[in-house]
C-alpha cells in the first residue's frame, strides 16, 4: 500500500494519508499538500507498520523509511 507523508524541515512528520490514484485521469487527484518548508513523499508502507493505530508510535516507526533530505 502506498501512503503520502508530509514532513517539516528536519524530517518531523506532519501527517499521513492513503495514496489513491483516480481511475479517471481527467478527474485529477487530491490529497495532502505541503505548506511552506514542508515536503510530500509517496512511499510504500512497510507491512509491519500497517496495524499500528497510535499516531505517535506510527510516526516514530515510519520516520526511518522516509527519504533523507
Amino acid at each position: 500500500m502506498k501512503i503520502t507523508v508530509v514532513t517539516e524541515r528536519g524530517g518531523q512528520i506532519v501527517g499521513t494519508a492513503h495514496y489513491v490514484r483516480s481511475a479517471n485521469p481527467a478527474a485529477g487527484h487530491g490529497g495532502p499538500i505541503a505548506g511552506p518548508d514542508q515536503s510530500v513523499h509517496v512511499i510504500d508502507l512497510p507491512s509491519e507498520l500497517e496495524g499500528i493505530r497510535d499516531a505517535k508510535e506510527f510516526h516514530r516507526r515510519l520516520k526511518p523509511h522516509l527519504p533523507s533530505r
